[in-house]
């Protein structure tokens, strides 16, 4: 019974691994790159508009982007902790 329930789990951990990482790769491509970002070193990065860049598609993306990687560590831990139940393998 209680073998049942770590297979089935780490079944469905890896599935979700599988998924998060997929939706990790789109949200990366889909963010722009930093080389806009230059203007830092003469002080241009601190404008007005600076600070409404979280409500942009880019700081959405990168806030997704950390929810997803967070997703994806403790998922990974979860697969690797039932890994190492006695008896139990994907």
């Amino acid at each position: 019974m209680l073998y049942d329930f770590y297979y089935y789990s780490s079944m469905v951990l890896m599935c979700l691994m599988v998924l998060l990482s997929i939706a990790m790769i789109i949200i990366v491509l889909l963010q722009k790159g930093n080389e806009s970002n230059l203007g830092a070193i003469a002080g241009g990065a601190e404008t007005f508009f600076g600070k409404e860049k979280a409500k942009t598609w880019d700081g959405k993306f990168k806030k997704i982007t950390v929810i997803i990687a967070i997703l994806l560590l403790v998922t990974s831990i979860l697969f690797f902790v039932f890994q190492l139940m006695p008896g139990v393998t994907a």
